[in-house]
């Protein structure tokens, strides 16, 4: 063809290898000779189309075009990728080693099959440490990193770091490291952080790529996911276990528990057992201080506090502004020292404060101490605390309304007998007197005389007795309770265990007593000291005398027990010991063996009672 020279391929079948699919679909559209004819309709002559296809050939030689590697990206759902090819929704890997119809490298496989067995180990579990320890391990193992650290940032739930590897505590700090070698990740859903996870080097020493940060992304995603359904698990059952103990406080409630000197310790348990605390403590406002709120007595004691602090009036307690700036809503100390001055829980910290109030009543304080290093109280945690101090409080309004219906039946009872005693039998007793005095008139001796006379005034004498009782019954029914029958209730039931009654003697004047602090430290020594006597004494008989002399006050014991030497075991004496010390008194014990023990508790009298 006029010297011009054909290419290699011309002429060729289209099975020849040289002659590429493209080359030989665009022979058949243009036309050449040998096997591709041109169509009908074709105005090219073969010269033409040779010539334009060398040409062609030519330029693809000169400048070959360089295959483009496709970046790694994790196909999944049932639609179109980018290229048109249909989606199965089963995942694939796609990157370096891939080919283009979606097949995937050994070691992308291995990679995915790593990720998706770390994405079930992660999701076995409904503890929130559990898996937080399985993602940093997993994590960890996935790209052979040898430190990792996870920090739980959800301010509403846990909060803390777990640290694996050497130097880990360094990862994260902004300038430790080659940020190239580190892969930092956040564990969030649904716009909500949970946690960041940050490993050490790739292997020990190389750095993260592209594809290794990818696979991270949905490492995180998946653990984000797991936490969350964790800690809704842990807040739902949280929740039931606090219910269920609300639902119990009806029994614990009931009878004496506000009256008993150690009634409401079933209650103080109860509360540490759900708020899993090491301390838990009720304070009761004393009375006629329910609305300053500054003055409480320990009513009720939980396990592991000492047993000196149950009825330990405290003054000054450090509550009302916090109440207020907080709405009456649970809140957390650092410390149980921003609140109670007691060196016996210094040990503490974490510190969840309830207010007990039902109906706009203030009826105490419900106080929950968690150990040095336990985990800080949870939102969750602080409004169950609350509703269930709540429930604590309609509680002891209910027991408070029954007592109150109790002393309004008892306060008709003695109107009943007041206004029998003076409407029928005074004026049975006048009208026999005035019988008795007519008749003295008609004896026909003088001794008979004489002793019809003092009849009538034995009469007199039963008349004005009658008066003074129906007198007192009348005044005592709408007053309060007075420190003497305070006395007699808490002697009563401590010395209920004994066989038999003490011997008791109250002196004059004790209802003058009107010093809370005083009084409450009285009344729990007297606990304390009958306790000691149902314990350990095996005594057959009990003297007690409570007696105001001069400027003191004297509790004076005496049993006729066993005795004991001095040097042994006296957490008791010494608990009394030291009430009397804060009262600015003292404590003297003389007990010998095989005769008993007698104890003498003397405090000065508080100014004006």
């Amino acid at each position: 063809m006029n010297g011009l020279k054909l290419p290699n391929w011309v002429g060729r079948s289209p099975s020849t290898p040289s002659c590429s699919v493209r080359s030989r679909r665009r022979l058949a559209t243009v036309g050449c000779a040998g096997e591709y004819a041109n169509p009908p309709h074709s105005k090219l002559c073969s010269n033409q189309v040779l010539v334009r296809s060398e040409t062609r050939s030519r330029r693809a030689e000169r400048s070959p075009r360089r295959a483009k590697t496709p970046c790694p990206e994790l196909i999944c759902g049932g639609s179109l990728t980018s290229r048109g090819q249909e989606n199965t929704g089963q995942p694939r890997f796609r990157g370096p080693g891939s080919g283009e119809g979606g097949g995937m490298s050994k070691r992308s496989d291995v990679r995915m099959r790593e990720l998706l067995a770390s994405m079930a180990s992660i999701a076995w579990d409904l503890s929130v440490t559990a898996i937080t320890h399985r993602v940093l391990d997993e994590a960890m193992k996935i790209y052979g990193a040898t430190a990792g650290i996870l920090e739980l940032t959800n301010e509403s739930h846990q909060r803390g770091r777990l640290a694996k590897g050497k130097d880990a505590a360094a990862l994260l700090e902004p300038a430790a490291r080659d940020e190239a070698k580190l892969l930092r990740l956040e564990l969030s859903t649904r716009q909500q952080h949970f946690a960041r996870l940050v490993l050490g080097p790739k292997n020990g020493k190389d750095r993260y790529s592209l594809a290794d940060r990818e696979l991270g992304e949905a490492l995180a995603g998946s653990a984000g996911v797991a936490l969350e359904n964790a800690q809704l698990y842990q807040d739902a059952a949280d929740r039931a276990r606090w219910l269920t103990a609300s639902a119990s406080l009806g029994t614990l409630l009931g009878g004496e528990s506000l009256h008993h000197p150690r009634g409401l310790d079933e209650v103080a348990e109860l509360a540490r057992r759900e708020s899993r605390a090491k301390y838990a403590l009720l304070l009761t406002p004393i009375a006629g201080e329910a609305e300053t709120g500054t003055s409480y007595r320990i009513s009720g004691i939980s396990e592991h506090v000492h047993r000196h602090l149950a009825g330990r009036v405290l003054l000054d307690v450090g509550t009302r502004h916090h109440l207020a700036l907080r709405n009456t809503e649970p809140f957390v100390l650092a410390g149980p020292a921003q609140l109670l001055s007691l060196g016996e829980l210094a040990d503490g910290q974490a510190t969840l404060v309830t207010e007990l109030i039902a109906r706009g009543t203030h009826s105490g304080l419900l106080v929950m101490i968690r150990a040095q290093g336990a985990e800080n109280y949870r939102p969750v945690e602080e409004q169950m605390a609350g509703i269930f101090a709540a429930n604590i409080a309609q509680g002891l309004g209910l027991v408070q309304m029954h007592h109150l219906r109790e002393e309004v039946l008892l306060y008709l009872e003695r109107e009943r007998i007041a206004r029998d005693l003076h409407d029928i039998v005074i004026q049975r007793i006048f009208a026999a007197g005035l019988g008795i005095s007519a008749l003295r008139k008609q004896l026909p001796t003088e001794a008979a005389r004489e002793r019809a006379a003092g009849i009538a005034s034995e009469l007199d004498t039963t008349i004005a007795e009658l008066r003074a009782t129906i007198y007192s019954l009348r005044v005592n029914s709408g007053q309060a309770e007075t420190p003497s029958s305070r006395m007699l209730r808490t002697i009563r039931l401590a010395s209920e265990p004994l066989e038999f009654t003490p011997a008791l003697r109250l002196g004059d004047d004790l209802d003058a007593l009107r010093d809370e602090a005083t009084l409450g430290n009285l009344l729990a020594v007297l606990t304390e000291a009958l306790s000691n006597v149902v314990r350990h004494a095996r005594a057959h008989a009990v003297d007690l005398a409570v007696e105001r002399t001069g400027d003191s006050l004297r509790l004076i014991l005496h049993d006729d027990g066993i005795g004991f030497l001095a040097g042994g075991p006296e957490s008791g004496l010494e608990n009394m010991r030291q009430r009397a010390a804060e009262l600015g008194g003292e404590l003297k014990i003389d007990s010998t063996l095989g005769e008993g023990t007698t104890l003498h508790w003397v405090v000065p009298m508080p100014a004006g009672g």
